[in-house]
């Protein structure tokens, strides 16, 4: 194994491994503290923690000085990014208290497809994409696969979109929004990680008034193993997952990265097997290969695109 396979491998496996048990730890303490307070708890660490990286790089006085420069247009900009991140945080901690963790992770790969329906909306280059014959064969077997992976659960049938399911597709749309807005507005200006500390930072800074104002947020007797399983979520799921995306991007760029995160599901439901007995119907394991193989499909077919876009560029 060469130096370069040594330099990913060991950030792709940690990487997959924090956001497989970030659904898995929702879960197994949403008895015990509120959905408001588990997110912004998560928020508040992994700012403090990405800050705390940040401080230690050398990139952060330039970074500093472009968005100080135009500090009226980031805020803005990022603001929104940053209220599509808590509408994303709400949607997808909200769906675990209600639906498996294995079941609701799979749901939420559709996000693979809500992005690129929205950047065939909201950019010109990103049209080129949706001619390819592959992605209409790839959104074609993703959509089959996610009815299959609703349809037949628990080894019944129903038709009915519960709440879990909404809420899993609502993270799902959310994300695709995120990514829009920093694509749309932030580009290069900025670099991906400074960008996502200071969204992250504003999440935190939005949240609070919320926090303060609302209920009690200790709604169990939360052990010391759950208080560290909250904290842990935010280091490692939040900032560690990523921190580590950010630092894979230049290794294996946005397609191979985003296919990574397709096995995302098989770690959180062999997890899910483990710790909650979770079990899914063999039709159901047909949708959800065919929706991550539907996934990888699109992505393949963006690759190759830009490709040819680099190959035609002088």
């Amino acid at each position: 194994m060469n130096k370069a396979s040594h330099l990913t491998l060991l950030p792709i496996t940690a990487m997959l491994l924090f956001w497989a048990l970030t659904p898995i730890s929702i879960a197994w303490i949403k008895n015990d503290f509120s959905l408001i307070f588990q997110i912004w708890l998560r928020y508040v660490i992994s700012t403090t923690a990405l800050w705390l990286f940040l401080l230690t790089g050398k990139s952060l006085r330039n970074n500093l000085y472009v968005f100080m420069k135009t500090r009226g247009y980031f805020l803005r900009r990022l603001s929104v990014t940053a209220f599509c991140t808590i509408m994303f945080q709400l949607l997808f901690t909200w769906c675990f208290f209600l639906i498996p963790p294995g079941f609701g992770i799979l749901l939420y790969q559709s996000q693979v497809i809500f992005s690129v329906i929205l950047g065939v909306l909201f950019f010109k280059t990103e049209r080129q994409l949706i001619k390819q014959p592959g992605t209409a064969v790839g959104i074609l077997v993703a959509l089959i696969g996610a009815a299959l992976v609703i349809i037949f659960q628990n080894h019944g049938f129903s038709v009915i979109l519960n709440t879990g399911i909404l809420l899993a597709l609502g993270g799902a749309l959310s994300w695709s929004f995120v990514g829009l807005t920093v694509k749309k507005w932030i580009g290069t200006k900025l670099t991906p990680l400074f960008t996502v500390t200071i969204v992250f930072t504003l999440v935190s800074i939005f949240l609070t008034p919320p926090l303060l104002f609302s209920g009690s947020h200790i709604t169990g007797n939360p052990s010391i193993i759950k208080w560290s399983i909250l904290i842990g979520s935010g280091l490692l799921g939040i900032a560690g997952g990523q921190g580590l995306y950010y630092y894979l991007l230049p290794y294996l760029g946005v397609i191979t990265a985003s296919s990574v995160q397709l096995l995302v599901p098989f770690f959180t439901g062999i997890f899910s097997f483990l710790l909650f007995g979770e079990r899914i119907t063999l039709l159901q394991l047909t949708g959800g290969l065919l929706l991550l193989g539907g996934c990888r499909i699109v992505l393949l077919q963006k690759d190759k695109l830009l490709r040819k876009s680099d190959a035609a560029s002088p």
